[in-house]
């Protein structure tokens, strides 16, 4: 067995207790549709927890993780990952610290990092073919986003589509 298999073999604690959590959390009465992972391997220990329930993503539950993880493009089904961009983040930091060490003023301290949404198939519902209208008489667009769901500004990366 090799040294990779082997690492992986046994989990470490953590990614059993986030997947046994997810489960309690799926289970619950009502049922999430829609779960985000605040670190980096959660997307896969959700996908993981959604298959031993016997949902499907994303018709059943839509997931997204907060992730720079390039593999998320190529999980079944890809899932959408929210960017914190720390490599933007620590040119900040050392802009920042390089100001300070020298002593230059007039330096906004405060620095905006955008993060990046790749909105992948785990959080595209399939469009019925009679879907219902809602409150306020909007119908999902063809790939499957309520219109109040669509995200303005810059354009995003759409992958797997």
């Amino acid at each position: 067995m090799s040294a990779l298999v082997e690492e992986y073999a046994s989990l470490p604690d953590y990614f059993t207790a986030e997947r046994d959590a997810v489960g309690r959390l799926l289970n619950r009465d009502p049922r999430p549709d829609a779960v985000i992972g605040i670190y980096s391997d959660s997307g896969h220990n959700i996908l993981a927890a959604a298959r031993h329930h016997g949902l499907r993503v994303p018709r059943d539950l839509l997931v997204a993780c907060i992730s720079e993880d390039p593999d998320y493009a190529t999980t079944t089904p890809p899932v959408t990952t929210v960017s914190l961009r720390p490599d933007r983040v620590s040119d900040e930091a050392v802009d920042l610290l390089i100001a300070l060490i020298n002593a230059r003023t007039g330096v906004d301290r405060r620095r905006l990092v955008q993060p990046v949404l790749v909105t992948r198939q785990s959080t595209r519902r399939p469009v019925r073919e009679s879907s219902p209208v809602d409150a306020v008489g909007a119908r999902p667009d063809a790939a499957g986003l309520h219109p109040a769901c669509h995200i303005e500004g810059d354009a995003v990366p759409d992958e797997g589509a």
